[in-house]
């Protein structure tokens, strides 16, 4: 930390920082954050008892500064790494929510570099909310900010989905036709003149098809999960949990379910198995766990619980955004927004992973007069 600024951060600018109603942070050259005031925690929509944010990283795995339309900005172009690079932003109109947080707000964004041209020592951030509206208008804006930032998410995952579709289109059903097409063709050439080589060529063909038909079905299955067709809810999370032991061998663990457990309806029901998948998949792939367990619970007024629980290498949950497998884990907190629940991830490196989705009752429908 620069001497120079850790100097200019003493009581003094501390009390100014105390009263300002402007969110000020105050970044010195190496990413430390040296002051923050609750104006900041409050336009943010920070808790106070949840955050320690002493570096820039710790503030942007915390707060999520976006541009108008709701998405994120490009790298580089955000405000705190245009701090940390010293340059200067000046009232910038822009998008804020807390990490996690279903709701956001439009505030104004500077960015004031400390120091000279040639001795830029840090940088104070500010967020300022639009002055003079009436709570009414100030409700609005942030449920329809709110309403930009689920779009822009939910097309961000949509967008991974497709890629991730055609990938599979591409890596597997494009090359086991292409196979089936030579294949056939070499049949073909040595028909008449060596009919045994045409069926061996004929043989390797059916086991194209065959490739070709199991990539079909999986990736029909990850658009529409086909269990759900054929089980209800507890049965398609019984096979999901069976199919991960039998393919890992880590045991998994399905906590028994009331038998008269009422069928959730049909978009609660393919949320929490995607949940279900999406959380075995990243075991599986990242965790090194030896042991699973997953919980279902359905409350008496219809709210669903799902748990997934995993005693692997754990997510370093305020940086899990920026890990491997970020996207499905945003597809999976966009597919618990969307029904107006809450996904919850915690866990610490080497202490396993635990993932909570709940979702609220669905509204009944309005009953008529009479």
């Amino acid at each position: 930390m620069d001497s120079r600024l850790e100097t200019m951060c003493g009581p003094v600018l501390a009390a100014l920082l105390e009263g300002m109603p402007v969110g000020a942070v105050v970044l010195s050259s190496d990413g430390s954050v040296l002051a923050l005031n609750p104006a900041f925690m409050a336009v943010t929509g920070l808790q106070h008892d949840v955050l320690d944010l002493r570096t820039a990283a710790d503030l942007e795995a915390a707060v999520e500064l976006r541009d108008l339309a709701g998405a994120p900005m490009p790298d580089g172009a955000s405000p705190l790494a245009i701090a940390l690079a010293g340059g200067r932003l000046d009232a910038v109109p822009m998008l804020v929510r807390a990490v996690g947080d279903g709701g956001a707000r439009p505030v104004t964004c500077s960015v004031v570099p400390i120091g000279g041209p040639d001795a830029v020592v840090g940088a104070l951030l500010l967020l300022a909310e639009p002055a003079g509206k009436a709570p009414e208008q100030a409700a609005l804006e942030e449920s329809q900010a709110a309403l930009r930032v689920l779009v822009a998410d939910r097309e961000r995952v949509q967008a991974e989905e497709r890629r991730r579709i055609a990938r599979d289109l591409h890596d597997d059903l494009q090359q086991s036709l292409a196979a089936l097409n030579m294949r056939l063709g070499m049949a073909e050439d040595v028909l008449d003149s060596d009919p045994a080589e045409a069926r061996q060529w004929l043989e390797e063909s059916q086991r194209n098809v065959m490739d070709a038909s199991k990539a079909t079905r999986r990736i029909i299955e990850d658009l529409r999960p086909q269990g759900l067709y054929h089980r209800a809810l507890v049965g398609a999370l019984g096979d999901l949990v069976s199919g991960f032991t039998d393919r890992t061998g880590v045991k998994c663990e399905f906590d028994p379910v009331p038998a008269d457990m009422p069928e959730p309806p049909e978009e609660v029901a393919d949320c929490l198995y995607r949940i279900a998948q999406e959380s075995l998949t990243n075991i599986a792939k990242h965790a090194d766990a030896t042991q699973v367990s997953m919980h279902l619970v359905r409350s008496d007024d219809g709210a669903m619980q799902l748990r997934v629980v995993d005693d692997g290498r754990g997510l370093d949950v305020p940086t899990a955004r920026y890990q491997s497998g970020a996207y499905g884990l945003m597809g999976m907190a966009e597919r618990v927004r969307a029904l107006n629940g809450e996904m919850r991830i915690s866990g610490q490196p080497g202490r396993g992973t635990t993932i909570e989705a709940d979702i609220p009752p669905a509204p009944r429908p309005p009953t008529g007069r009479g």
